[in-house]
């Protein structure tokens, strides 16, 4: 049954801003002038913008080209030959633009195209907060998923259990899990389900990455402790009809299609974004057998034979821009599909058959942007609701052997836990967002962001746990989690621009209402609510090379629901959990040297952290329970240094090392204090190399060679004194080489990939050969979890359009 919803103050606020803000519509008429800085024109020049090509005349000038107001990519080419590609902001207020291209005073070639306009990626690079962005718009041909991409940046560590479906976990400045949050358009990615999200999403699905590495910017109101990553979908502003197709090793596919179609009136528009995943995942690992009749344990390489996956996404879309009363209003129906079988415990001990889950979603989205009072005031809002179907089915009688044979029958019912689960779960999810910019006057910005998000779950598992006192299954009792995160800022720009700062208040508020049970198994009803303060502050200063920027957040992470209620059947509900709070201060540097055709870029970004109250999975017999326990410090830094020749070669490493140490230990535990705290890598990094090939076979075609090496130096599973740590690169002691990742002997872990990519000279046609993991080397993330070996991936592209 769905839960009684009851609409508080804020969110009729948000409906009637909604559908009762005026103002005036954006369709407009627009025309280009290019020529060089010497006002000369140039000779064979075209354009193209919004896959329209635009023939210069003899004065520099094209025709009228109808657009809506928007962000356009536009292209400039000479002789047929592309010089140069930027970003322009249409905004219909201007109905001519002015492009103007550099010219060298002595060779009369072109070196670089000055567009009055920044990009988004560029605007946000440069904003007060540490941020990295990904264009996925020269990467769609790249295979395998957006968390392949991610593991390749630098402060960034992508942690996987396995291949295709398999847990993902994000470690970004010395933190990781649920200290770092992910969402989808700036909504939380958990109302999309395991149909969408980094270890699911192709490569092509996406325009661009988001990357924050401690502060979050204030419209996304996050409650992030160490960063978050934005995952932000395509947003054409022309017709689009492509799906690409990729077949892999271990029986690997994936389909995409994508679909943007303006009706006969531009300002309507019709939309579909879709993706399926499947995989065998039946790679080779080498595990342990038991001989009977000796009792010697020995080791044998097999195919893994019960972990396959299946997963489907599909977002049906329609909405209307340039309107009087909205500049885009967009209406999104999304179902997601989640199958994955599950094979072993969370450190490959157990050997399982027959387990898998199950997860069904169904969402509706309104999603509603405007710019009022001659753009001084802009409003972006979104509301959303979820409902999920989950199953966790663990009912065998029998035992398995890794080599999938059966070892054992008629044994007690469940495989992963004692007694089995047939559980049912079934989720209500509501999140609506808003945010507001205002310009109080020149370059003086009041900035609100607020996130609401209510979920309220209710399920059923006959082989689950039962209260002895009211003799009842728990999971049939309502759990309700609520959190509601309002930031408030004040961004002011300085000196031409070249300074900003950013001042901000954070409030945080969650309510959680439950089934408690303590260690007897006495259950009662409970709740709790928590309201804390935090804030912000933000400074960057930059000129046409350096770039550098100062932020400082006090953070707060609230526990989430899964850590709050638990799993109903291994991890038991914790509503005594406090809120996770850290100290984040970022310093970056960043210059830029060369010119158009040979630059390159130098970067670092210093770190520190100082957190409490972390949360952290307390093991216990015969359930695990979430709770707070650590203090930590971190102090980090990362480097990276990027260099393009000529647009055909691009070359260049990132590195990252991060000192994750407990600190004021409780006197039962100071042996552990300042030790490193146990299962995050605090040591990796990335080489690349990329070559480019123009008018290989035809005119226009474009050969791609790509190289990648990823390194992750050696870390602990388990707590090691400080005492006994080795050094960075020295040997390993007794005590600590059997609780090393990994620990056979190795000083890291290195891994190589390569791939060749092809663009058709219509450009309506991308193909890629790629090969993951070249030297087939063994690769853990996690203790004994072996990762796939080496794989072969093919993927084509096709636009019709």
């Amino acid at each position: 049954m769905l839960f009684k919803f009851i609409p508080n103050k804020n969110m009729i606020k948000y409906f009637l801003l909604l559908f009762f803000i005026n103002s005036t519509a954006f369709a407009c008429n627009i025309s280009f002038t290019v020529n060089k800085n010497n006002g000369i024109s140039i000779p064979n020049a075209s354009l193209v913008i919004d896959n329209k090509k635009l023939t210069l005349n003899s004065n520099g000038k094209t025709d009228i080209l109808d657009l809506d107001k928007g962000t356009y990519f536009i292209e400039i080419y000479e002789n047929d030959e592309l010089i140069d590609t930027q970003t322009l902001n249409i905004d219909c207020k201007t109905i001519h633009y002015q492009i103007i291209v550099q010219s060298d005073t002595t060779t009369e070639k072109l070196e670089e195209v000055i567009i009055h306009s920044q990009s988004i990626k560029q605007k946000l690079e440069s904003s007060p907060f540490s941020v990295q962005i990904i264009d996925m718009k020269t990467l769609y041909d790249r295979s395998g998923d957006v968390g392949n991409l991610l593991n390749q940046a630098a402060g960034i560590k992508i942690r996987t259990n396995g291949n295709l479906g398999s847990e993902t976990q994000i470690n970004l400045g010395g933190l990781q899990g649920k200290a770092i949050r992910i969402f989808k358009d700036g909504i939380p990615v958990e109302l999309f389900g395991h149909g969408f999200n980094i270890g699911t999403i192709p490569t092509n699905m996406l325009e661009r990455v988001e990357i924050y590495k401690g502060t979050m910017p204030v419209y996304l109101a996050s409650d992030a402790l160490g960063g978050g990553i934005n995952l932000v979908t395509r947003n054409p502003t022309s017709n689009l009809m492509e799906v690409s197709y990729e077949i892999g090793s271990f029986n690997t596919h994936r389909a995409t299609a994508n679909v943007f179609i303006k009706g006969k009136n531009p300002s309507y528009y019709v939309g579909l974004n879709s993706a399926y995943n499947y995989s065998d995942n039946n790679y080779k690992i080498n595990t342990p057998f038991i001989n009977f009749e000796t009792g010697q344990k020995y080791y044998k390489e097999v195919n893994r034979f019960h972990d396959a996956t299946k997963s489907y996404y599909g977002e049906v879309f329609t909405g209307i821009r340039g309107k009087k009363w909205a500049d885009d209003l967009r209406f999104s129906f999304i179902f997601s599909d989640f199958y994955k079988e599950i094979q072993n415990d969370s450190e490959m001990g157990k050997v399982y058959g027959k387990p898998f889950n199950k997860e069904q979603n169904y969402a509706a989205l309104i999603a509603f942007k405007k710019e009022l009072l001659d753009k001084r005031l802009k409003i972006n809002s979104t509301f959303n609701y979820s409902h999920f179907n989950t199953r966790l089915i663990d009912t065998a009688t029998v035992r398995y052997d890794w080599d999938g044979k059966i070892i054992l029958r008629d044994q007690v019912i469940g495989e992963i836990n004692k007694g089995g689960s047939n559980q049912r779960l079934h989720y209500d999810l509501f999140s609506s967002r808003i945010s507001a910019s205002y310009e109080i006057k020149n370059n003086h910005f009041i900035e609100l962001g607020e996130l609401f998000y209510y979920q309220r779950r209710k399920g059923s598992d006959p082989l689950g746990a039962v209260s002895p006192v009211y003799n009842i299954d728990v999971l049939t009792i309502p759990a309700t989690y609520q959190k509601n995160i309002l930031a408030l800022a004040l961004r002011s720009l300085w000196l031409d621009k070249k300074v900003e700062s950013i001042l901000a208040v954070k409030h945080y508020n969650s309510k959680t209402e439950g089934f408690t049970t303590d260690k007897f198994n006495f259950a009662w009803q409970s709740s709790k609510s928590n309201n804390l303060l935090g804030y912000l502050g933000g400074f960057k200063w930059n000129n046409d090379q350096f770039l550098s920027k100062l932020s400082y957040e006090y953070a707060t992470r609230l526990p989430d629901e899964f850590e709050v209620f638990g799993d109903g059947v291994l991890i038991k509900e914790n509503l005594d959990l406090n809120p996770e709070k850290s100290h984040n201060v970022n310093l970056n540097a960043q210059y830029v040297y060369g010119n158009k055709k040979n630059n390159g870029t130098i970067a670092t970004n210093l770190f520190y952290r100082k957190v409490k109250d972390a949360i952290f999975l307390q093991p216990d017999i015969p359930y695990n329970r979430y709770i707070n326990f650590h203090q930590v410090e971190i102090k980090g830094i990362e480097i990276e240094a990027t260099y393009n020749i000529n647009n055909q070669i691009d070359f260049g490493f990132n590195g990252t090392y991060q000192d994750i140490r407990r600190i004021n230990e409780k006197p039962e535990f100071k042996i552990y204090e300042g030790s490193r705290v146990a299962n995050i890598p605090f040591l990796f990094g990335n080489v690349f190399l990329n070559g480019h090939l123009n008018n290989i076979l035809k005119t226009k075609d474009r050969l791609s060679l790509r190289w990648n090496l990823n390194y992750v130096h050696r870390f602990y599973l388990t707590d090691i004194p400080k005492s006994q740590e080795p050094s960075l690169f020295g040997e390993a002691t007794e005590v600590s080489s059997e609780l090393i990742i990994p620990n056979d002997g190795r000083l890291g872990q290195f891994s190589h990939d390569i791939g060749l990519y092809y663009q058709f000279s219509n450009k309506k046609i991308r193909t890629s050969l790629e090969i993951m993991n070249l030297g087939n080397v063994k690769l853990y993330d996690n203790f004994n979890v072996q990762k796939p070996g080496r794989s072969i991936h093919f993927k084509i592209i096709y636009n019709f359009f």
